[in-house]
Order: C-alpha cells, then sequence, then structure tokens
C-alpha cells in the first residue's frame, strides 16, 4: 500500500527516551506554535515567542534529528467520502494470527495494532467510502461465522481531533509534564466551550478531492515538514500544479484537519498505549468531558461516535497515572459527570500505519472491490484449515 507503512520496531518506539527531560519551556512554547501554525511558518512562530527565527529554526531541527518531534497531516476524510471506523475484534483464542492476517488484508485501514487486557485482538483505524459500510459490516461478520473472531464492535466516528502539544500541565521546574486528576475532576463539571468543528456529526461525506490532491496528501502524511517542491519532484507533477492543488483544493476545501505532532512525552517502556470508549447520558456531558482533554498531554485523538453521545480516543500515558486516572473515572460516575466507560490496551511493538488509500480512487470515485477481499479472506482461512 502507501509507503507510510511503519514496521513494528520504528523509530519512535526504539528511541523512547530520547525526549524524557531533553527539552524545555522555550521547546515546549515552539512546539504549542507548531501545533496551531505548522511548520511552514517558522518566521511567523519565531514572532510570536519574539525569539530570533534562527533559534527556532535550530531548536525545531534538533528535536526532530534526534527524533523526539515527528510531523505530519491529518487529513479530514469527510470531505473525501470517507466514512471513519474505530475497530475492535476479539480473537478466538488460538486463531489471533489468523485474526491479523485476515485484517491487514483489507486494505482500508490507516492504523491497525494487536490489542489486549479484557480480550485479545486487533484495533485500528479504517476509512470506508460512504454507502460502503455494510460490506465492511458483511466482511467482518464473516470472521465471526467461521470462528476466527469472537465479537466486533465497529464505531462509526466523526473525523478525529488531533490533540496539539500544549503546556498545560507542563511543570518547567522539573522539566516535564505532571499530572492533576483533581483538578481535571473539577473541569469536567465546569468547563465551558464548543466541540471542535471536526467532532461535529457532518450532514454528508462529500467527494471534494481529487487524484493530485490524494497524491500529494499522501505525501505530506509521511512527512508534514516536506515543502510542495520536494513533493512536486517525487511525484513527477509540475510545481506549479503542486501549489495550485495545495492552495485551493487541499486548504480551501477543508481536505486537511490540522497539522499533527507526534511527541513521545513519557518514556515508551514506563507507560500505555490504550483505547477509550466514554459512554455520558446527554450531548453537554460528552462535551465538556471531551474539552477538558483538548490540551491534556495524554490524549492523541478524538472522535465522536456517530449518533451516539459518546466518543472514542486513544491516549499515551505513564503506568503509575494510569490506577489514578481510572480513579478519578470511578469519581466522575459517581457525580453523575460520566455514564460508562470500556478500555483496550495496545501492543506498541505490533502496529502498522498507512496514509489515505489513493490507489483505490478513479476517476473520481473510490473504488471498492468486495468480491476480492472476501475471496482473499477465503484464501487465509483456506491456509490456516479452517475454510
Amino acid at each position: 500500500m502507501g509507503s507510510s507503512n511503519i514496521d513494528t520496531l520504528d523509530v519512535r518506539n526504539r528511541d523512547a527516551f530520547s525526549i524524557w527531560k531533553k527539552v524545555d519551556d522555550t521547546d515546549i512554547r515552539i512546539l504549542e506554535e507548531l501545533s496551531l501554525l505548522g511548520p511552514r511558518n517558522l518566521a511567523l512562530i519565531a514572532e510570536h515567542l519574539d525569539k530570533p527565527t534562527t533559534t527556532v529554526r535550530y531548536r525545531v531541527k534538533r528535536m526532530l534529528d534526534e527524533n523526539i518531534l515527528f510531523f505530519h497531516i491529518n487529513p479530514y476524510h469527510t470531505n473525501m467520502g470517507l466514512k471513519k471506523a474505530v475497530l475492535f475484534v476479539e480473537a478466538q483464542p488460538g486463531y489471533e494470527d489468523v485474526l491479523l492476517e485476515c485484517m491487514r488484508l483489507h486494505n482500508y485501514w490507516l492504523f491497525l495494532c494487536r490489542v489486549y487486557g479484557p480480550y485479545e485482538g486487533c484495533g485500528g483505524v479504517w476509512t470506508i467510502p460512504k454507502g460502503k459500510e455494510d460490506y465492511l459490516v458483511e466482511y467482518l461478520k464473516g470472521l465471526v461465522d467461521v470462528g476466527v473472531a469472537r465479537s466486533v464492535e465497529i464505531n462509526w466516528t466523526t473525523c478525529h481531533e488531533g490533540i496539539p502539544v500544549l503546556s498545560r500541565w507542563y511543570n518547567e521546574d522539573l522539566n516535564r509534564w505532571t499530572f492533576d486528576w483533581g483538578e481535571w475532576e473539577r473541569e469536567v463539571g465546569t468547563i465551558e466551550g464548543e466541540l471542535p468543528w471536526t467532532m461535529i456529526e457532518p450532514s454528508d461525506w462529500p467527494i471534494l478531492v481529487d487524484k493530485e490532491d490524494l497524491l500529494i496528501i499522501k505525501e505530506l502524511e509521511i512527512d508534514g515538514k516536506a515543502t510542495l517542491t520536494s513533493i512536486a519532484k517525487k511525484l513527477g507533477i509540475p510545481l506549479e500544479k503542486v501549489k495550485y492543488h495545495f492552495r485551493e483544493h487541499v486548504s480551501k476545501r477543508n481536505l486537511v484537519e490540522g497539522y499533527q505532532l507526534d511527541l513521545a512525552r513519557f518514556p515508551l517502556l514506563v507507560c500505555e498505549y490504550l483505547f477509550f470508549k466514554f459512554e455520558f447520558d446527554s450531548h453537554d456531558k460528552m462535551r465538556k468531558f471531551a474539552l477538558t482533554l483538548h490540551d491534556k498531554p495524554f490524549p492523541i485523538f478524538m472522535g465522536k461516535v456517530l449518533g451516539e453521545d459518546s466518543f472514542v480516543t486513544q491516549f499515551f500515558m505513564p503506568k503509575w497515572e494510569f490506577r489514578k486516572f481510572i480513579k478519578s473515572l470511578s469519581n466522575l460516575i459517581n457525580k453523575g459527570l460520566l455514564r460508562d466507560y470500556h478500555y483496550l490496551l495496545q501492543d506498541p511493538y505490533q502496529v502498522w500505519r498507512e496514509t489515505i488509500p489513493y490507489q483505490h480512487f478513479h476517476n473520481g470515485k473510490w473504488s471498492y472491490d468486495q468480491e476480492f477481499y472476501i475471496e482473499e479472506r477465503n484464501q487465509v482461512l483456506h491456509k490456516w484449515g479452517l475454510k
């Protein structure tokens, strides 16, 4: 599929300790501005911070060179005619590897990983062409029918809000992020504001993209700091055409949600990646809860579940904070601010990522060959002696 596929032991895991106490308050302020303005506006960031541009460039380059920081863009798949789904699939014991192989071959996924906790299985994020949702359901049901999977949970969601890097809870004296769960509990009950536009349920999933747009977006998913000149050269498309598509389509048609800064704030070996689903008695309670996460150091993304007062999210937090977080969730349930939640742990060493599935886009439409996926799945099952 796309060239952004990252091996299981990727550089972020190998260099898991790289950031630990290697950034200071100036770096954090630069990262805040980068989250809002992106890597193409370093001069403006320097002006906002009243720092020399050379200082900002040097610090950004250092964080990139030391594998502290990774840039990519978050596509707004809704305006590309793609509907997002967060999947949790429980494996039948003994068939974990079969399940993973079947999930990988259905190549509309963006993120795929092994999960464990309440059960062993697979989790991930898929984008499915609007109108083809039932095909994904049918494909997964087949895995249950043949005995490879025990259960399937499909959460159709809005596009996902990428959480910016902000200085909230960053302690300059200790030179690291700290956690104040009591403050967070109080904030859940009092915060005001509106959900980000990416978490508002859309009325439609229009196709506002063309093949050139997808190729440009694919390159920026791989490397968010790539220049339009380098993209034009790599794709073999004239620079002026790339500039036009980026300016008139990618930017003006809301094909991108924003820039995502991947920053391992804590050492991986003492942390957990987790998927959570939070459920509420009302939209207002969901809104308040979600807003409190937007400036915290542990969420990675959030997406509202369509037709429900609930949302799914991915977290990255130290193990010693996880139990405190669960205690805070219990307190919020007792206060009536949260109805229920469930979570799964992600295996950080069995993770695969892909770009937008541009190779399935032809003549202004998405192709989706259900017969091919079923045939491929059946071949995998036959290989394992299941069908």
